[in-house]
C-alpha cells in the first residue's frame, strides 16, 4: 500500500531502438500513474524499449518461449516493488495498427500492463486475462483522459 507521502520511485527508461516521437516521460508517467492507482509503493523500475529480436531472445532465454512478445516483466522485489520492464517497440507498432490506436496509446497500455503484472494481476487463464484486461482498459482510459487535460 502506498503511504500518502511516499516518494516517487526511481524510474529509468532506456531506448535501444527508435520509438518515434515517444520519449521516456511517457513511459515513466504511465508507470507512476498505474502504481498510484493500484496503491503500490515502488523503489525502482527500469523500462527498456527494445527490438523484436532483443525481446525474442529474452523471451527464449528466461521464459522458454520462442517468439517475440510485446512486454516482459521481471519482478525483483515485491514490497516495495523493484522490477524491470522490457517493451518491444516493433510489436507495439504492429499492435497499434492492428488495434487501430496510436503508438502513444499502445505504449501507455504496455507500461500499465507491466505494472499490473507487478501488482499481482495475471493473464494466463481466461478469467484472469479478462479481469486484467478490464483493469488495464480502465487505467488506460483514465490516464489518457488526464493526459489530454495536461496538454
Amino acid at each position: 500500500m502506498t503511504p500518502p507521502n511516499a516518494p516517487k520511485p526511481d524510474i529509468a527508461v532506456a531506448f535501444r531502438t527508435h520509438c518515434g516521437s515517444i520519449g521516456a516521460a511517457l513511459f515513466s508517467d504511465a508507470i507512476h500513474f498505474a502504481l498510484r492507482r493500484e496503491k503500490r509503493a515502488a523503489e525502482a523500475i527500469s523500462c527498456a524499449v527494445v527490438t523484436d529480436d532483443e525481446i525474442h531472445e529474452l523471451n527464449r532465454r528466461f521464459l522458454k518461449h520462442d517468439y517475440p512478445t510485446d512486454i516482459i516483466t521481471f519482478p525483483l522485489e515485491d514490497d516495495p516493488i523493484e522490477a524491470e520492464l522490457v517493451i518491444s517497440a516493433d510489436t507495439a507498432r504492429r499492435q497499434a495498427r492492428e488495434y487501430g490506436v496510436s503508438m502513444r496509446n499502445e505504449c501507455i497500455r504496455l507500461a500499465i500492463h507491466g505494472v499490473l503484472h507487478l501488482c499481482g494481476y495475471d493473464d494466463r487463464s481466461d478469467g484472469d486475462r479478462e479481469a486484467m484486461k478490464a483493469r488495464e482498459d480502465f487505467l488506460v482510459r483514465q490516464y489518457t483522459k488526464n493526459d489530454r487535460k495536461k496538454r
